[in-house]
């Protein structure tokens, strides 16, 4: 297992002071961004995605040279700006610049500009810049379905019916992903559902390591039916996982289960293991399992604006069919349609087909903007709900 540290949730833009930025540009015929620099062109970028449209940058003085990184706007000097009607004025300079810029605008009477905090500016730049090679990570459902029933599974998985990956397509699928990646990216994990619930799992490993020789591969599973697996007719998974070094990721829950069973069978086998009952947290945790809500909006209607404060935003690509989709949400919508006659849809802008591109650049690029499911999602309502229970299979988890 390579040394590289797992991808962990980034801290996310916070969403009210969103909400105040958005409403302040629509107060304006004319909106600039104060400073030009990779901070403020990523703003521009997500203001693009926001619809909104900025007039230029604004700067104290002209730079020597700049070279933009991602798209090329008018540069103006702040006292020429502030003259002018209509204008408003986005801060996103370092806090370090304001006791220079701020005494200026209240000398010249100028009132009309909102201060980003230093967090937000630094967030939205983060989320929205493209993941570079060494950064890209990618999860794969080995089963749809699950042998456990939690509330509010942001993969549907206690709603699906039995679903196993077609092993001949992801064999397709993941020597493509190999080739765009030059075989090596960050991680891929191997989940459902409960992946151990297929049994293609060894053969599923050995194409995923020969396809990445030196990436951080591992299976997320609840760890019911690892003790099983020491003996199935189609191997010995334990050996499997020290073989093509697969490192094993356990959610824990509040059942009755021998966890410490499992934590010396993997020390017995000489495979890595981590147990967490929050597997996007920065250190291992057994504290309680809580339910997290996912909440939808049936009719589409959420603000663009609000993507970036996804915790799967630019973070979890899934590996599906032949596509890339931005979060399990989306690519496994299908479940919640099925079960619950709804029509979540899907549009050719929510996933991209991993045979029509020529450079792992353009996922990159694809996954670090808005795409149009993400208006079903309402982020404000999103997160801890309650502990850990068994779900009711009812749509009230959802909405």
């Amino acid at each position: 297992m390579s040394t590289k540290k797992l991808h962990t949730i980034n801290e996310l833009p916070h969403i009210y002071e969103l909400e105040e930025m958005i409403g302040f540009c629509k107060k304006y015929s004319k909106i600039y961004i104060y400073g030009a620099s990779f901070n403020q062109e990523m703003l521009l970028k997500y203001f693009d995605m926001c619809d909104v449209k900025i007039t230029g940058y604004v700067v104290t003085w002209y730079p020597a040279e700049i070279c933009f990184s991602y798209r090329e706007m008018p540069i103006r000097l702040m006292e020429d700006v502030i003259k002018e009607d209509g204008i408003g004025i986005i801060v996103a300079l370092s806090d370090r610049y304001y006791k220079d810029i701020i005494p200026r605008f209240r000398e010249n009477q100028f009132h009309d500009y909102f201060i980003m905090s230093e967090f937000n500016k630094r967030a939205i730049a983060n989320q929205v810049r493209p993941r570079e090679h060494e950064e890209m990570a990618f999860e794969v459902n080995l089963a749809d379905h699950c042998n456990m029933s939690c509330q509010m599974c942001d993969h549907y998985s206690q709603l699906s019916e039995p679903c196993f990956l077609n092993f001949e397509q992801y064999q397709k699928d993941i020597k493509r992903l190999g080739e765009l990646y030059d075989h090596d990216l960050f991680y891929i994990t191997l989940l459902g559902g409960e992946p151990l619930l297929n049994h293609d799992i060894i053969k599923i490993l050995k194409v995923t390591r020969e396809a990445f020789p030196n990436t951080n591969l591992y299976i997320l599973t609840n760890g019911l039916l690892l003790m099983e697996w020491e003996s199935m007719p189609e191997g010995n998974l334990w050996d499997a996982c020290k073989k093509y070094d697969i490192g094993i990721w356990i959610t824990v829950y509040p059942i009755n289960f021998d966890y410490e069973a499992i934590e010396k069978k993997a020390e017995e086998y000489g495979v890595s293991l981590t147990m967490s009952s929050n597997i996007h947290a920065e250190r291992e945790t057994k504290r309680t399992k809580i339910s997290d809500k996912h909440t939808l909006d049936l009719n589409k209607s959420i603000d663009k604006f609000y993507c970036v404060s996804c915790l799967y935003y630019n973070k979890f690509n899934v590996l599906k069919d032949g596509r890339i989709y931005m979060c399990p949400v989306a690519a496994h919508s299908k479940i919640f349609n099925d079960k619950f006659g709804k029509n979540l849809e899907l549009l050719e802008g929510d996933s991209i087909d991993i045979y029509q591109i020529d450079s792992w650049k353009e996922i990159a690029e694809f996954s670090s903007k808005y795409v149009p499911f993400c208006s079903y999602c309402d982020l404000k309502h999103w997160g801890p709900h309650s502990e850990w229970k068994a779900s009711t299979k009812q749509i009230d988890e959802y909405i």
